[in-house]
């Protein structure tokens, strides 16, 4: 049994990176396999400000952070968890995305929290001296943001990689140890064989 197990060990030890490979890549691809589909869809919403673009880009990033506010552009608790608003850094638009189970829902979601959008600030157009317009419309994903195969199974071969690693580091130095103390005591069986005293003759042999 303890050369069998030892047999075992000095395999795992030199196929460790391989078979933490496999592990890892197989362990991903599961999760992506058996994981629900998350679609996203995106809608933007640009900012008209009378040929003034510094102002409508700051009314961007100004609709973009107030429609982050819960019950802003929707009432529903899970549309609002699942929208995401941005401005965007080099134009006067803004972004509405927003993720559900099948690609139509979130189509339709993002395409419902943008009219919200223009809407609100349709209200205040005589306030704030802007208006909003939509710039595109979200149309249905044809295949789900996440969760994505081939980065499933690279991010679980590189987590089993790495924990392999960190086994084989913390195990090897034991392992090391326990050649060395086997090695030292067959050492030291070999010289007490060598110093060992020939049996004295005796009777007629003497």
């Amino acid at each position: 049994m303890t050369r069998t197990r030892a047999r075992i060990a000095d395999r795992l030890m030199r196929w460790w990176l391989p078979l933490s490979l496999a592990a890892g890549a197989l362990a991903g691809a599961g999760y992506a396999l058996a994981g629900e589909a998350v679609y996203t869809a995106d809608a933007y919403v640009v900012v008209v400000a009378d040929g003034d673009p510094e102002r409508a880009a700051n009314f961007a990033t100004a609709y973009a952070r107030i429609s982050a506010h819960p019950g802003f552009l929707t009432g529903a608790e899970a549309e609002q968890a699942a929208l995401s608003v941005a401005a965007s850094p080099d134009a006067p638009l803004v972004r509405l995305t927003s993720a559900a189970a099948t690609g139509w829902e979130a189509a339709a979601r993002a395409n419902r929290a943008a009219g919200a959008l223009i809407a609100y600030a349709a209200t205040h157009a005589a306030d704030t001296r802007v208006r909003l317009a939509s710039f595109a419309t979200a149309v249905p994903p044809l295949r789900p943001s996440s969760p994505v195969l081939l980065i499933s199974v690279a991010v679980g071969a590189c987590g089993a990689v790495t924990l392999a690693c960190l086994l084989r580091l913390a195990w090897w130095p034991a392992r090391r140890d326990d050649r060395d103390d086997r090695d030292d005591d067959r050492l030291e069986d070999r010289h007490d064989d060598r110093r060992a005293p020939e049996p004295a003759l005796s009777g007629a042999n003497a």
